[in-house]
């Protein structure tokens, strides 16, 4: 089963189902599984926010080291999403608490930066246990089909073998950690 992590759209559907991908998360909440996404510049806004969305996957963009380390330790939030907005506060400490946690890490690609990917894959190696590269797509040519994602990232440094892998069988982790939990 192939999943794709983000979409923002659910009318794309159709569209996911001819490039190849069989479920998706939905930031509209119209289709797919629900799927929610924030910004949070201190761990006191994911709290408040958690409060009033208790049922959904909750991904967290953190703007401060304070954000960061409380998204890595709660359990109610399914993934960090990594930008270029935040790379810098990604540093050895928080990147040990990622591998320690085993907590999810995502990038959009519809906001790609290669300086962003290229870390991304690097720490993937060492410290990512569930690296998810998603495609946010709100239109149809924002879709990333599956073979374009591997593409992408054995172009910027993986390999292919572990593209293929984190492609096909991270979101698989996600979805099956959080369907028991």
């Amino acid at each position: 089963m192939l999943i794709e992590t983000c979409i923002l759209n659910s009318a794309l559907f159709n569209y996911l189902k001819k490039v190849g991908y069989d479920y998706f998360l939905s930031e509209d909440h119209l289709m797919g599984h629900r799927r929610i996404s924030i910004e949070a510049k201190n761990s006191k806004s994911i709290v408040n926010f958690l409060k009033s969305n208790p049922k959904s996957l909750v991904f967290v963009k953190p703007l401060s080291v304070d954000a960061l380390k409380y998204s890595i330790i709660d359990d109610k939030i399914s993934g960090v999403i990594l930008s270029i907005e935040n790379i810098h506060i990604f540093k050895k400490t928080m990147l040990n608490l990622i591998r320690e946690y085993e907590k999810p890490v995502e990038i959009q690609l519809r906001h790609l930066n290669s300086f962003v990917l290229r870390k991304f894959i690097i720490w993937s190696y060492k410290w990512i246990s569930v690296p998810l590269i998603s495609s946010c797509a709100s239109s149809l040519g924002e879709i990333w089909p599956p073979l374009s994602k591997i593409n992408l990232l054995v172009i910027h440094g993986a390999d292919e073998e572990e593209a293929i892998d984190w492609i096909y069988f991270s979101p698989q982790r996600l979805i099956s950690k959080y369907e028991h939990s």
